[in-house]
C-alpha cells in the first residue's frame, strides 16, 4: 500500500500543475450527485478533470440529506479476508529475536492449523554517523494537500503517545509531564511520533515527525487539566462528619443511608460518562490513524481505567452500581487490532505504595467505634481498583499484541522500551480455512519452533462481515470528524488540489475551487449489472482563523456506476470530484472530508486559504 500511496501522490501532483478545467456543478451544496458513464447524459472523468455531474440547485445542508446505501442483499460480497498478525519475539532477557523464518511459525485458529501465505520482517535501519537524521517527506507543489504521508517505516512503525488527562489525577500529570521531558532528550533519531492529549475530548498536539525540537515545542502545550472526573474523590463521611449510617438514632442513620447510596449511584453515573469518552476517544484515533500502513505503535500514558465497578458491601442497594466494561473494552481492541494499532498502557502513577490513609485523607470516619473495620475495607477496595486498572491494561495489550507496564517510577523508560519493542516484529498472514463470517470471536495462537522464547500478537479477531453503522449514526461520526478542532483522520486517504482566485480574474472573483481525488483502493466498490457501484460523500467547510464558520457548507454525494473501462482508469488516476466554494475576500481554514458510503470510510483534512481583494474594488466600510 505504501508503493501505491506514492505513485498516487505523484500522479495527482503532476495533474496538479495541468491547466484548469471549468466547475463541472453549479457552486453550491447538492444532496445527491450521480456518476454514470452507463448513462447517455454523464461522462466518466477524465484525467486531470473531476467527475461529471448534473447540476442541482443549491440547496440547505443537513446530515439527513444524504440517501441511504442500496441493500447490502442486492450486491455479490467478496468475503475471503486475509488476516495479518504481527509478532513480537523476544527472548528470556527480553531482546528482540531477529533471525527467524517463515517455517519457524505455525499459526492456529481456533486450535487449527492455517496455512502462511505471506512472511515479513521489519527492523529500524540504523543511523549513520553524520547523516541527516530527519526525515523529510516528499514535497507536494503549491496548492496540492493530503491527508496522509509516507512515514519511511523503514526506521520503525510510527509511533502515538497518548497523555490521558481525562483518567489521570493531577498530581500525577506533573509527573508524567516530567518523565516525558526526559524521554523525548534520549528518542532515537529518525523516530516517527505524533501526540495526543485526552481531556474533554481528543485532541492532536503534534503530528507525526521525527524532529524531536518539534516534539518539544509541542509537548510545551500539554498542561495539566482538573476536571470532575480525575479528582480523588471525598468520601460521603467526609462530606457529611455529623452523619453516622450506625448511628442510634434510627432517622438519622436512615438519612446518612439514603445519602451514601445516592452518591454512590452519582460516582457510578459519572464513571459511565467516563468511560464513554474514553472509549469513544480511543475509536476516533483508530480512525485517524488507520490510513497508515502497517503496524502503528500507540503508546496509552493513563492513570487508571477500571473495567468493574464491585458491589459496595456498606451500600443499602450493593449491587445498584455494578458496572462491567469489558465487551466494550474488546469491540474497542478489535478495532485496534483491525487496523494493526498495537497498544502499550502504562501506568501514570508509577509505583504505587501503600494504601494506608494519609494526612490527605479526613480522619472522622475512622475515629468512630466501626473505624477500624472501614479502613480495612477502603484499603481492600483500593488494591482491588488498582488490580482491576492493571488487568484492563494488561488486557488490551494482549488483545492488541502490546505490553503494559507499571508498578515502576522510570516512566521515560517504559515509554522507550514501549517503542523500542514494536519497532521489531515479524509479519504473517494468511487467509483463514473457516469461511463463515458467523461475528464469533476467533482465538489466534502463534507457536514457535524455537525453545525459550516469548512471543506477543493480537489474540484473536471477531469474523465478521463488516457494516457500516445506520445512515444517521455514520453521518454524526463524519459531522464530528468535520469540527474545526478534530483531528486529521486517514481511513479514506485523498489529496486536494485548492485554487484562489487571482486578484484580476473578472468572473466568479469569490470562486475557491476545490478538486478532490481519493486514493480508489480505499473505496468500497459493489459489482452489480456489471458496473461497479460506489457512493462517496464529499464535503467542504469553510470557517475563519478563530474558528467560526463562514459561509455555507458544500456537500455533495457521488453514487457511481462505472463500466470496466472507466473502472480501471479510476484506479489507476483516482476518484475525481470538484466544489466550488464561494467566499468573499479573507482569510480562511478549510475543513474538508470524504467518506465512503459503503464501508463507512472517513477521511479528513485542513488547508489555509486567502481569498484576495479583487484589483479596483474597495472594501465594504464596517
Amino acid at each position: 500500500m505504501r508503493f501505491a500511496l506514492l505513485a498516487f501522490c505523484a500522479a495527482l501532483s503532476v495533474t496538479a500543475q495541468e491547466p484548469q478545467s471549468p466547475p463541472s456543478s453549479t457552486p453550491g451544496s447538492a444532496p445527491a450527485q450521480k456518476v454514470s458513464p452507463a448513462s447517455p447524459q454523464a461522462s466518466a472523468p477524465k484525467a486531470g478533470e473531476p467527475a461529471q455531474t448534473q447540476p442541482t440547485p443549491p440547496s440547505p445542508v443537513s446530515p439527513t440529506q444524504a440517501p441511504a446505501p442500496p441493500s447490502p442483499a442486492a450486491v455479490l460480497r467478496v468475503t475471503t479476508r486475509m488476516v495479518v498478525v504481527d509478532v513480537v519475539v523476544t527472548d528470556g532477557s527480553g531482546r528482540p529475536v531477529t533471525d527467524l523464518k517463515g517455517q519457524d511459525f505455525e499459526v492456529r485458529e481456533n486450535g487449527k492449523p492455517q496455512k502462511i501465505v505471506g512472511f515479513g520482517f521489519q527492523h529500524p535501519n540504523p543511523v549513520s554517523t553524520g547523516s541527516d537524521s530527519h526525515y523529510k517527506p516528499p514535497v507536494l507543489p503549491p496548492g496540492v494537500f493530503t491527508n496522509l504521508r509516507d512515514l519511511s517505516n523503514v526506521n520503525g512503525p510510527p509511533t502515538i503517545l497518548l497523555v490521558d488527562a481525562l483518567n489521570t489525577q493531577l498530581k500525577d500529570q506533573m509527573y508524567l509531564r516530567q518523565q516525558l521531558v526526559k524521554y523525548l532528550e534520549h528518542i532515537e533519531p529518525r523516530r516517527n511520533v505524533a501526540i495526543y492529549t485526552l481531556g474533554r475530548r481528543l485532541r492532536l498536539i503534534q503530528d507525526f515527525t521525527s524532529d524531536p525540537d518539534l516534539l518539544h515545542e509541542a509537548l510545551k502545550k500539554v498542561s495539566g487539566q482538573s476536571s470532575l472526573f480525575n479528582q480523588e474523590p471525598q468520601s460521603f463521611e467526609e462530606q457529611f462528619p455529623g452523619l453516622d449510617t450506625e448511628s442510634s438514632d434510627q432517622a438519622e442513620a436512615q438519612m446518612a443511608q439514603e445519602l451514601k447510596d445516592f452518591e454512590a449511584e452519582q460516582e457510578a453515573f459519572q464513571r459511565d460518562v467516563q468511560v464513554r469518552m474514553t472509549l469513544d476517544a480511543m475509536n476516533e484515533l483508530a480512525r485517524n490513524v488507520a490510513g497508515y500502513p502497517g503496524r502503528k505503535n500507540l503508546v496509552w500514558l493513563s492513570g487508571s481505567f477500571p473495567l468493574t465497578i464491585f458491589p459496595d458491601q456498606t451500600s443499602g442497594r450493593p449491587f445498584a452500581t455494578v458496572r462491567q466494561y469489558a465487551d466494550d473494552l474488546r469491540k474497542t481492541a478489535a478495532l485496534f487490532s483491525a487496523n494493526q494499532i498495537a497498544v502499550y498502557p502504562v501506568d501514570a502513577r508509577g509505583l504505587v505504595g501503600t494504601f494506608m490513609p494519609d494526612a490527605s485523607h479526613g480522619g472522622a470516619v475512622y475515629a468512630r467505634p466501626s473505624g477500624g473495620a472501614r479502613m480495612g475495607r477502603d484499603m481492600q477496595q483500593a488494591g482491588l481498583a488498582l488490580n482491576t486498572s492493571h488487568y484492563t491494561m494488561n488486557e488490551l495489550a494482549g488483545q492488541t499484541g502490546g505490553r503494559a507496564f507499571y508498578n515502576r517510577n522510570d516512566i521515560d523508560h517504559a515509554i522507550a522500551l514501549s517503542v523500542t519493542e514494536g519497532s521489531t516484529y515479524y509479519s504473517l498472514a494468511y487467509y483463514p480455512e473457516d469461511k463463515d463470517l458467523n461475528g464469533k470471536f476467533r482465538k489466534i495462537e502463534v507457536k514457535l519452533d524455537r525453545r525459550g522464547l516469548q512471543a506477543r500478537y493480537r489474540k484473536g479477531y471477531f469474523a465478521v462481515d463488516a457494516q457500516p453503522p445506520d445512515e444517521k449514526t455514520a453521518q454524526a461520526e463524519f459531522y464530528s470528524a468535520l469540527a474545526p478542532e478534530a483531528p486529521l483522520a486517514t481511513a479514506l486517504p485523498f489529496i486536494v488540489r485548492i485554487t484562489t482566485p487571482a486578484k484580476d480574474q473578472e468572473k466568479n472573483k469569490d470562486a475557491v475551487i476545490v478538486d478532490f481525488s481519493v486514493l480508489p483502493t480505499a473505496i468500497t466498490f459493489q459489482p452489480q449489472g456489471g458496473l461497479q457501484h460506489a457512493q462517496v460523500e464529499f464535503v467542504t467547510r469553510a470557517f475563519d482563523p478563530k474558528g467560526k464558520p463562514a459561509g455555507t457548507p458544500h456537500a455533495d454525494m457521488v453514487s457511481t456506476e462505472l463500466k470496466p473501462a472507466t473502472y480501471s482508469d479510476i484506479l489507476k488516476r483516482g476518484l475525481r470530484f470538484r466544489q466550488v466554494v464561494n467566499l468573499p475576500p479573507g482569510k480562511y481554514v478549510l475543513k474538508m472530508g470524504v467518506r465512503d458510503g459503503l464501508g463507512n470510510q472517513i477521511g479528513t483534512l485542513v488547508a489555509k486559504v486567502e481569498v484576495p481583494q479583487a484589483q479596483g474594488h474597495l472594501p465594504e466600510s464596517p
